[in-house]
């Protein structure tokens, strides 16, 4: 609760003529920190009778958490209490709407790694990280752990030279 502030019995009678009660000049100074004249002065906000609109939507078997979601997401009550629920299939098409929105990578480059045995993180890889082409990430198999080691040390040697004749004196 931070600071203590006096209010006077003068500024708690300014406050109530705009509607604000005792208690909410206190919490609006002592415990949410507003400045004094602010906290005055701002009218409190009209509250909403729900009441008839919460009763619609679970006659419309949606819940009171599902219609406040509406609510704060910007839907009339009207709609918000009125309109049903999405079925499961309903549900499945907006996500795919959603995914092809979004998608980054080409879906038959996608599509063409899966067939090919090529993981979605491997395609993905590939192309960000080694910087290879859609087709080529798509269609090149995966190496083994062997091929991977020679691959690597023949672009050390390629690099680095004969490292080992530095080291053990061939």
């Amino acid at each position: 609760m931070g600071h203590y502030f006096y209010i006077t019995p003068g500024e708690y009678a300014e406050a109530a003529k705009l509607g604000i009660k005792p208690a909410m000049l206190d919490r609006r100074i002592r415990a949410q920190g507003w400045p004094k004249q602010r906290a005055m002065t701002t009218p409190p906000r009209p509250v909403t009778d729900r009441r008839r609109w919460k009763a619609e939507a679970e006659n419309n078997g949606i819940s009171y958490d599902t219609f406040m979601s509406r609510v704060n997401r910007g839907w009339t009550m009207e709609r918000a209490a009125t309109e049903p629920l999405q079925t499961p299939e309903q549900a499945k098409a907006q996500t795919a709407r959603a995914t092809e929105a979004i998608r980054i990578y080409p879906k038959e480059y996608v599509d063409l790694a899966a067939q090919n045995g090529i993981a979605y993180a491997t395609f993905v890889h590939r192309i960000k990280y080694i910087g290879w082409d859609y087709e080529r990430a798509a269609t090149e198999p995966l190496w083994s752990r062997q091929q991977s080691g020679v691959l690597g040390s023949k672009r050390l040697r390629d690099r680095e030279g004969d490292w080992a004749a530095q080291i053990f004196g061939k």
